[in-house]
């Protein structure tokens, strides 16, 4: 009896130890213009990073893990913040590219869903992880609509870190059939001046 009241706290506080060391993972974005990127020597008109990290019950540490590691998700899903009114078309994408920032990579063949589409090449095979994205051909119908770009890596390895995503863009806004608010109080103002007119001289 006693052995059995002793035990049951124990099994109780083995499992709950798991539980109270689970890492959260959380992500932040920022959003800036006319920003210069190094690598692709390019002062681009907008640029959305997201940032990844993970919450332990002590501290934040940069990164997420996946993986297929039982312990691990296997995936990483998130969005970009695309420039608020983009409709393409009739606006138009000159440049574009998706950085993936990752770390640990040894097997290439981690699977990219970019706007649920998968013809994109996996993560890049190499120990320190910087694969780039070409997205300004894309001809996909909606890809650019929705306000966000939807990502999404699948992991076949044990275990990676993404740290980072940037997406990188430059694009041209079509003259819009809208009146600008300018044109909106000239043309009221001409219309109270034409009322004028027709009251004096019909008088």
């Amino acid at each position: 009896m006693f052995r059995t009241k002793l035990l049951l706290p124990l099994v109780i506080a083995v499992f709950a130890m798991p539980l109270a060391a689970v890492a959260v993972p959380l992500m932040t974005e920022t959003i800036a213009q006319n920003v210069y990127v190094g690598f692709d020597d390019h002062t681009y008109m907008y640029v959305s990073t997201v940032d990844f990290f993970m919450e332990s019950p002590d501290s934040y540490y940069d990164g997420v893990w996946i993986g297929t590691d039982q312990y691990l998700d296997h995936s990483l899903a998130w969005q970009h913040t695309l420039p608020p009114g983009l409709q393409v078309p009739p606006d138009a994408i000159t440049r574009a590219k998706l950085k993936i920032d990752g770390e640990y990579v040894d097997i290439r063949g981690n699977t990219v869903a970019i706007e649920n589409t998968w013809n994109w090449d996996p993560l890049e095979y190499q120990w320190h992880d910087n694969s780039v994205y070409n997205l300004a051909s894309v001809d996909q119908a909606g890809f650019w609509n929705g306000g966000f770009l939807g990502v999404e890596v699948f992991a076949i390895e044990s275990n990676l870190r993404i740290d980072d995503a940037v997406l990188m863009m430059d694009y041209a806004y079509a003259y819009s059939s809208v009146p600008e608010p300018t044109g909106l109080v000239l043309l009221g103002l001409g219309l109270v001046a034409g009322i004028a007119y027709r009251r004096v001289h019909h008088a």
